[in-house]
């Protein structure tokens, strides 16, 4: 992998090299003061953007914003962190200044991604042309060239009426279109747009965005941005702030593994493979992630321990539907373990506190027993103990708890952390079906170390 990983950037940087030769060459064509070089740039977004706007794009940009011109369906997935959005919000602009009527919608799964990012990127662009577009920004997503001619931005959950948006010149753009309902983006495609561009992260094994990288790929263009392809990455420093840097990839490397699903998607901007064995693929343990349900009912407190080494001790606290992380520390001995379950149950509501009482853990659960815990019933979980349900096949107590979990990611009635290690080691747990038919969660050795 590290010699495809430097044939990859060595690739990139005579990409970059080329791609500098080539505005040179169009500058030189338009240095005689014709309309030559401007039409070329017109019809390029990439060189608009650099001209026009003054802002640096790397390959991968560029192979993205050009391919809209000559295509109608654009699709684009990649890695966190590539800048797609920003692309996205640049090309906007570009669109805008089509002679009219030309018009643009923005959108997205949620208000915040298509406001506070990619208008926020359209807003930072728009100040820095300083006066060289012909349109009008507006504080809501709105940007106005005419009354024929506009730019709006809304989620996909908002109550606009799509009908009024038909123009012979219509650019829809999807962020985070593998977030998006796929009947939502049918919605879009009904008004036959000039162009529909879609960008998202290979987060999803099912809908709209997955199939035109799969299914119905040859209905888009596609454009694939691995981190290895991003220039902080190809130079070895910040050439980008913000952008995904090496110390990324290596942190991620080491915390989920090169072969883990999440760093497949994350880092190298690929769908994974679907595990027929996974228990929760990672489309659903991403799906979880802010989901917005309400907490209700008992307020439970599970802890799983660890002492010393790599592992960490964390505790969740959960209320029906509603799971949060509460504490996640390495190397605090039991006796700091017990001391700090017991004054936040003193402290808050907590109706159970449930202590993993395998290994280490049994010390936690003997002090909280001695030291007493006011109001709170403690639950000691014994990982290999017996299933519950003895109508089903489970080979132990954390295979049912495992399965049961899966169920509540399956039907949508799990909210948990957006957090990169939790979606990792919910989509990371296997099992296997044993000779008697019996499920049992794989060994902590499949996932690189003991899951939280």
């Amino acid at each position: 992998m590290e010699e495809a990983q430097d044939k990859a950037k060595s690739q990139n940087r005579a990409l970059c090299d080329r791609s500098v030769e080539s505005e040179r060459s169009d500058e030189s064509d338009s240095s005689d003061g014709s309309n030559k070089g401007k039409g070329a740039i017109q019809e390029s977004p990439s060189k608009w953007i650099e001209r026009v706007l003054g802002e640096p794009l790397y390959q991968k940009q560029r192979e993205f914003l050009d391919a809209v011109p000559g295509n109608r369906r654009v699709s684009v997935v990649g890695c966190n962190g590539s800048g797609k959005d920003w692309a996205a919000a640049r090309l906007v602009l570009w669109w805008m200044e089509k002679p009219s009527p030309a018009k643009a919608i923005v959108t997205g799964p949620t208000t915040r991604q298509v406001n506070d990012i990619v208008w926020s990127e359209m807003r930072r662009a728009y100040s820095m042309a300083a006066g060289r577009l012909q349109g009008k920004m507006f504080r809501t997503a709105r940007y106005e060239v005419s009354e024929e001619s506009f730019a709006l931005g809304f989620a996909t959950d908002s109550p606009y009426n799509l009908q009024r948006f038909h123009s012979p010149n219509l650019l829809v753009v999807v962020t985070e279109a593998h977030a998006v309902r796929t009947e939502d983006i049918n919605a879009m495609r009904r008004l036959n747009p000039s162009r529909l561009v879609m960008t998202g992260n290979p987060f999803v094994m099912a809908g709209a965005f997955y199939d035109s990288h799969h299914s119905k790929r040859h209905l888009y263009r596609t454009v694939h941005i691995s981190a290895f392809d991003t220039p902080n990455v190809i130079e070895g420093r910040t050439v980008v702030p913000g952008m995904v840097s090496a110390q990324d990839i290596r942190d991620r490397k080491d915390e989920w593994g090169e072969n883990s699903s999440l760093y497949i998607g994350g880092v190298l901007g690929r769908f994974p493979d679907s595990l027929d064995n996974s228990l929760v693929p990672l489309h659903l343990a991403t799906a979880a992630a802010n989901r917005g349900l309400t907490p209700s009912g008992p307020v439970i407190v599970a802890c799983d321990v660890a002492r010393f080494g790599n592992d960490k001790t964390v505790a969740v606290r959960r209320q029906c539907p509603h799971a949060r992380i509460i504490w996640r520390v390495k190397g605090r001995d039991t006796m700091q373990v017990a001391g700090w379950l017991k004054g936040y149950c003193d402290a808050n509501r907590v109706d159970v506190l449930v202590v993993d009482d395998t290994g280490v853990g049994g010390g936690v659960v003997d002090r909280l027993r001695e030291a007493g815990i006011r109001k709170t019933r403690l639950v000691p979980f014994i990982a290999g103990a017996s299933a519950s349900d003895r109508n089903r096949r489970y080979a132990n107590r954390i295979t049912e708890a495992w399965f049961r979990m899966a169920e509540a990611y399956r039907e949508g009635s799990i909210d948990t952390d957006d957090d990169p290690a939790l979606i990792g080691q919910v989509a990371s747990r296997q099992y296997t079906v044993e000779g008697d038919s019996a499920v049992r969660l794989m060994g902590k050795h499949t996932m690189g170390g003991s899951p939280d």
